[in-house]
Parts: C-alpha cells; sequence; structure tokens
C-alpha cells in the first residue's frame, strides 16, 4: 500500500524521497539550497539541522503545497521501467545540455569581455562553466556509450539479481561521483552568481547570460535526480 502524506513520517525521509514523493516540492526544496540529487540520500531532519533549517517548518511548507495543488500531475518517473527513463533522460536532458553549452560559452565570452574587469568573479564563473561543461560531454558519452546500453539489456532480460548487475555498480559510482563534481560546480555558479540576480547595471546579455545559466543549473539538478534516485537504484543490487 502506498503511505499517504499523514502517514509519511519527516524523520525517516531522505532529501531525495521528498521529491521523489512530492514532485512540487523540488521548488521547496531548491528554495532552501536542500540537495536532492547529488546528496538526496542524506536525512532530511539531518541536512536540516546541519544547516540550522527549521525541518518542521519546511515539512509544514511541502505538505500546506500539497493540499493546495491536490494531487500531483507531473510524470512519475519513479512508476518507470529503466528503457523508458533512459530514453527520456537522453532525449530531454542530454539534448538540452548538449544545445545549451555553446549558447552559454559563447555568452559568458561576451559578458567577460565587457564586464570582466567591473565583476571578476565573472572570469571565475566562466572557469567553472568550462570545467562543468567539459565534463558533462564527456560523462554523457559514457552514459550513452556504455552503462545506458548494459542498463537497458538488464532490463530487458530481468537480470537485476544477476553477478552480471553487480558488475554495474562500479561504472555507476563512478557516474555518481561524476554526478558529484559536476553538482559541487554547479553550487558554486549558483553562489557566485547570488543564486543568479545579476547587477542593476548588468546589459540585457549579462541578464540573458545568468537566466540561463539558472535554466542550465535547473535541469542539471533534475537530471542528476533521474539517474541517482530513480534509474541507479532500479538496476543496483543492494
Amino acid at each position: 500500500m502506498v503511505a499517504t502524506d499523514e502517514t509519511l513520517d519527516m524523520t525517516t525521509l531522505t532529501v531525495a524521497d521528498i521529491a521523489l514523493k512530492f514532485p512540487n516540492a523540488v521548488e521547496i526544496l531548491n528554495r532552501y539550497n536542500l540537495d536532492f540529487c547529488c546528496n538526496g540520500k542524506k536525512l532530511f531532519v539531518e541536512v536540516c539541522e546541519k544547516t540550522k533549517l527549521d525541518a518542521h517548518q519546511i515539512w509544514r511548507e511541502v505538505l500546506e503545497q500539497r493540499s493546495m495543488l491536490g494531487a500531483d500531475n507531473r510524470m512519475r518517473f519513479d512508476t518507470w521501467e529503466p528503457a523508458l527513463l533512459i530514453e527520456f533522460i537522453i532525449q530531454h536532458h542530454h539534448q538540452f545540455v548538449r544545445q545549451a553549452i555553446p549558447s552559454i560559452r559563447e555568452l559568458l565570452n561576451k559578458v567577460c569581455k565587457v564586464h570582466g574587469h567591473d565583476a571578476p568573479e565573472l572570469l571565475t564563473i566562466r572557469r567553472e562553466f568550462d570545467e562543468l561543461a567539459d565534463e558533462l560531454l564527456d560523462h554523457l558519452v559514457k552514459e550513452e556509450g556504455v552503462v545506458f546500453p548494459a542498463i537497458k539489456n538488464l532490463a530487458a532480460l530481468q537480470l537485476t539479481e544477476s553477478n552480471v548487475a553487480k558488475g554495474l555498480q562500479i561504472p555507476i559510482d563512478v557516474l555518481m561521483d561524476d554526478h558529484t563534481h559536476a553538482g559541487d560546480l554547479i553550487k558554486s555558479i549558483r553562489s557566485r552568481t547570488k543564486k543568479y540576480s545579476p547587477p542593476a547595471y548588468a546589459c540585457p546579455t549579462f541578464q540573458l547570460t545568468y537566466k540561463m545559466l539558472q535554466e542550465f543549473d535547473s535541469d542539471l539538478m533534475q537530471h542528476i535526480h533521474l539517474e541517482n534516485n530513480v534509474l541507479f537504484p532500479k538496476v543496483l543490487v543492494h
């Protein structure tokens, strides 16, 4: 039987659990900078305590939002089969990454050229984004060329309890380490941009750069969440 909101105990839930059970709550988690993707396996109350957040208040906001909005009509990715989930990740998130990176790099080069002296943090943001972009593009190749096809084969043959499935643990651990580093870089960019709030003097190009970085951040968090907390647990042997 699926637990209702009333039977859920916040003290037993991880941050990722909340994102999975309440997809609309992602906006709340983001507002409080609660990492539900790279470090989502940590207990919600422990993360709140460590970061000096009021877990009870945030939990009330999650439940109140659920009450106001009713049943969440978003896609329940946790119910999808691995092959379908992989296709969605590739077509939606991987395609977005490949399309967005050249545009953001071009914008960052422009704003650094014009505003680099007035806002030297832009140079660091560009360096961190370049590092993130290079790592992600390499990461996508590893996923699409090796790990995703192996997961599809396992799912088709129903071999999740086999030694073959166990052999995926190390490559998946490598991918999750990549996710952690990517998450650290985007969090640093988020902090340096003051959550993508351009200064008052920012020109339209400057503003667009921050807007696209924010969209990239949001997409990457959902992208990593789907892999770390939905796809990989479906195939890993515990």
